[in-house]
């Protein structure tokens, strides 16, 4: 135990009373333990093992007042030291600070209350003074060694946490994180869930060279990880507000990093409006892919960074964020890995990949001059053929007459064929 410091000679009378209440440590603490897990919530279920830590800290703490009250003594650094220690061990396990720091007011009054039950014959008015003067200094010196112990702990905890959720949405992309036990099994190391689904948002700054607009994405050269990274987090700012609400107490709705020097987001739901606002408002470009899982989030992170770096400057001309149709079109057209010609008519084409109606309409449009011609090819009224692309570009989100949607249609439409 740290020596007393600014000590004056031991008083018999004080001594005495320490002994006497020392006798009664077990009930009073008990009583300490009562009183703590009455009135603050966050101390009523914790388990034997965090009880026993707590009991133990206010035993500590008992014997320590006593002991400086008896000699007019005051904490010294091994005691800062330690309750220091205190308050970076609640950080770790997450008990509130408020909390923590209630615990030793709410003892304060139950060690009063039973020293005037118990032992009012023991200590006079004047050493009750001395002893109510030593608790509230020890109070105040522990409170403000725990809570920067606490806060310091706290901020390296929430870096570390940081590092490692990207970390780990890293390795989810890379394809490292394909066994789901293992996955799961991470994810509670780190106190977090993965949305059932997420949008992944693939964005790439301006290069500082590049006209305003239209803009092609910009090499990560020109750009820089530091961009890249501003960027990413700026496109996490889209989350849906509603998405938010709904999210799981421990649900991430957001989490972005930087790949291949492009930025990366994890979204639980994209605001489309205000992801709009945002890329244009901030000249940047991306790919936006919706309904990712955590199984298919590899192959969807990768045709996500090369749309970004081989859509033609066609497709910026009409679009600053591409879209699974526009993404798995480009893997087609370029011979990536991953493209997929069965996956493409369902991409472009949603819901309506499988409509034989849209189907020959759209062919008898491409290949005709106009809606007229196309409805003298499929013999209908040249109304029904107008009738079904606004159809087709409600659903699609696609309008078949610009130069762009018109080769994804095709492309569509020919991959399905084959």
């Amino acid at each position: 135990m740290p020596s007393a410091q600014g000590a004056s000679p031991p008083d018999a009378d004080r001594r005495g009373a320490v002994a006497r209440i020392l006798a009664d440590e077990t009930g009073m603490v008990d009583a300490f333990m009562a009183a703590i897990a009455r009135e603050i919530p966050a101390y009523a279920n914790l388990d034997a093992r965090q009880l026993e830590e707590v009991r133990s800290i206010i035993v500590w703490t008992l014997r320590r007042v006593l002991e400086l009250w008896s000699v007019d003594g005051a904490l010294g650094p091994e005691d800062i030291r330690m309750f220091r220690g205190v308050g970076a061990v609640r950080a770790r396990d997450a008990r509130p600070l408020a909390a923590v720091l209630r615990a030793y007011r709410v003892a304060a009054l139950a060690f009063f209350d039973r020293i005037g039950e118990r032992f009012a014959d023991a200590v006079s008015v004047r050493d009750l003074s001395a002893l109510a003067r030593v608790w509230l200094t020890v109070l105040d010196q522990s409170s403000e060694a725990i809570f920067d112990g606490y806060e310091s702990t706290g901020r390296v905890l929430s870096e570390d946490r940081e590092r490692s959720l990207r970390g780990l949405l890293t390795d989810l992309l890379l394809g490292r994180q394909s066994h789901a036990g293992t996955l799961r099994a991470r994810l509670r190391e780190l106190d977090a869930e993965l949305p059932s689904s997420f949008d992944l948002m693939v964005v790439s700054p301006p290069s500082p060279t590049a006209p305003a607009s239209p803009v092609a994405p910009a090499s990560p050269a020109a750009t820089g990880p530091d961009q890249a990274e501003r960027a990413a987090a700026l496109v996490t700012a889209a989350l849906d507000a509603r998405a938010a609400g709904e999210a799981a107490e421990l649900e991430l709705t957001s989490l972005h990093t930087v790949m291949d020097g492009v930025g990366v987001a994890l979204v639980k739901a994209v605001d489309v409006t205000l992801l709009d606002r945002l890329v244009t408002g901030h000249d940047l470009t991306g790919a936006l892919l919706t309904g990712v899982t955590a199984a298919t989030a590899p192959r969807d992170h990768r045709i996500a960074v090369h749309g970004l770096r081989h859509a033609l400057p066609l497709v910026w001309t009409e679009r600053r964020v591409l879209d699974r149709g526009d993404l798995e079109v480009v893997a087609l057209v370029t011979g990536h890995p991953d493209a997929d010609p069965g996956r493409v008519a369902e991409a472009v084409l949603g819901p309506l990949a499988h409509d034989a109606d849209t189907r020959r309409t759209l062919d008898a449009v491409i290949y005709s001059d106009g809606a007229p011609a196309a409805a003298a090819r499929l013999h209908v009224h040249p109304q029904t053929v107008r009738y079904r692309l606004r159809r087709l570009a409600a659903t699609t989100g696609r309008d078949p007459r610009t130069p762009w949607n018109r080769f994804a249609f095709q492309t569509a439409l020919l991959a399905s064929s084959s």
